[in-house]
């Protein structure tokens, strides 16, 4: 089924091109896994809002992990965000005494 006219009840999947040297290649997707110059790996999947949204999540290696991502969001223009995301040392008990 295409991006663009779902059926009724039918959550529509991401619809995405990717263009290489000038070409692009259309395709749908469930979710779209980025990966950033700095190696950070963020998703963009479909949000629970009728209005369209998408989710952008980075995921984690759990609560005790030694590091934590955050997204870095730098308006530009009207159209216009750029997008990073950073690597924070989590703080021990210990450490905020």
């Amino acid at each position: 089924m295409s991006a663009t006219n779902p059926t009724p009840g039918e959550s529509a999947p991401l619809h995405i091109e990717a263009i290489c040297e000038g070409v692009p290649t259309q395709l749908d997707a469930e979710e779209i896994r980025v990966t950033l110059p700095n190696g950070i790996v963020f998703n963009l999947y479909r949000g629970l809002d009728p209005s369209g949204s998408i989710v952008a999540d980075i995921p984690i290696d759990g609560p005790d992990a030694d590091e934590f991502p955050v997204f870095v969001l730098r308006p530009g223009a009207a159209n216009l965000l750029r997008i990073n995301a950073e690597r924070h040392p989590r703080s021990t008990v210990e450490e905020c005494t």
